[in-house]
């Protein structure tokens, strides 16, 4: 019995040693520290969203991104958006990837004076 709790045990703290050291924990929120991975994740999105329904927005600056793994990943991105009238906004951009969905982009706008919107399309 005592071998079978330490072999438990040895193991549980190998995997949170493994988790800590490559710094990946499930469900914590990271600060992303390349913007430019992010720009290139919610141009694609914005791309794609214009040629189906919208939102029709243009990226013009990211601010800062967090993401956090949950079932796929969740970015969380502050960015100005230019949208079809040339006016510039601050907006919060939710990207929640689960790219083995169909249509398992998920992503919601929230800019200043306006409705949220959220929209899906595919990976």
């Amino acid at each position: 019995m005592f071998p079978t709790k330490c072999l438990l045990f040895l193991g549980f703290v190998l995997v949170v040693t493994m988790c800590v050291e490559s710094q990946i924990m499930t469900g914590g929120v990271q600060p992303v520290k390349d913007l430019s991975e992010v720009e290139r994740q919610l141009s694609t999105s914005l791309s794609r969203l214009e040629n189906g329904d919208g939102p029709h927005y243009k990226l013009r600056k990211v601010h800062k991104a967090t993401r956090q793994v949950v079932a796929g990943s969740l970015t969380r991105i502050d960015a100005d958006l230019e949208d079809s009238n040339g006016k510039v906004k601050p907006c919060k951009v939710s990207i929640w990837s689960r790219p083995w969905l169909p249509n398992g982009i998920e992503v919601t706008f929230e800019c200043d004076d306006e409705p949220k919107v959220v929209r899906k399309h595919n990976a």
